[in-house]
């Protein structure tokens, strides 16, 4: 057997994709890995995004916030779990959204630690704990450890299978997340009626296609939202905003109807009953669009 491969490849550096949004779109304002990364690891930049390979932690922190799942080169924490309870070993990095997936993924409903020497577990669950009362979920609970034989990081990197625990890892990523909480929506959408011109650009921009232009309406779907904020970075009109807000998933529908300006005679479409000129006639103060 060989212990030592001196022509292995070395792993490969942590990356970010093509499929970011800022790549798609150069003004979209989406920071969600930068954010979420603990050491400032990531750069957003004209330029392009990176991830500084020294100094990356490979936490996966990154992974579970981005809409387009674009960190490249980057797995999430492998995990012990006993029954319903996360056990020892705990990384020194975790946030409520890795906890959210394990609590429909794996359905764990708690974690076995010493409150005082994992602050930040500690924290993460109570972040989880807020969003799991959103849901109508079960809260979690913090258990004081089981008592074991062999220290349970010795144990880890000994190798010594212990009885009853298992590991693994959970999906990443918001569209994961969304297929979960497929009854819930954590996004809402305000459309400005009054400044909305049914162009489609947000619907042909959102990669989730939540948003549907038809030939009588915009339609949204909350339940495959992802938050990404695609549609806002593309409207000029200003007209559309997403929230995050968490209501049970219900779509909706706003009619529009197809007209003929009177200043220019051009077909338009408005949401309003009354409107009888183009969105670009009403900018026209001094009637120079008048046939």
């Amino acid at each position: 057997m060989a212990i030592f491969r001196l022509n292995a490849k070395p792993p490969a550096p942590p990356g970010v994709g093509a499929s970011c949004l800022r790549s798609t779109f150069p003004r979209h304002p989406c920071r969600a890995c930068a954010d979420a990364c603990p050491v400032a690891a990531i750069t957003l930049s004209a330029a392009g995004q990176t991830i500084d390979d020294a100094s990356c932690l490979r936490c996966g922190n990154c992974l579970f916030p981005c809409p387009t799942d674009a960190p490249e080169n980057l797995s999430p924490a492998l995990r012990n779990y006993q029954a319903d309870r996360l056990v020892a070993p705990f990384s020194a990095c975790i946030t409520a959204d890795e906890l959210l997936m394990w609590h429909f993924q794996y359905a764990i409903r708690g974690v076995e630690l010493e409150s005082a020497a994992h602050p930040v577990w500690v924290r993460a669950v109570a972040e989880l704990n807020l969003t799991l009362r959103q849901l109508r979920e079960p809260e979690w609970q913090i258990f004081p450890p089981t008592p074991r034989a062999v220290n349970p990081l010795r144990r880890h990197w000994l190798r010594i299978p212990e009885e009853n625990v298992q590991s693994g890892r959970v999906r990443v990523g918001r569209r994961a997340r969304r297929a979960l909480l497929s009854t819930f929506s954590e996004y809402q959408l305000s459309l400005s009626l009054s400044r909305c011109v049914a162009c489609g650009a947000c619907a042909r921009a959102c990669p989730e296609n939540a948003l549907q232009l038809t030939e009588t309406a915009l339609e949204w779907d909350p339940a495959r939202c992802t938050g990404c904020n695609s549609c806002t970075a593309v409207c000029f009109s200003d007209a559309i905003r997403i929230a995050h807000q968490i209501q049970v998933a219900t779509p909706q529908r706003y009619p529009f109807a197809a007209k003929t300006c009177r200043s220019c005679h051009h077909t338009f479409y408005t949401f309003s009953s009354e409107a009888d000129r183009c969105h670009i006639c009403q900018r026209h103060a001094y009637a120079m669009r008048e046939a």
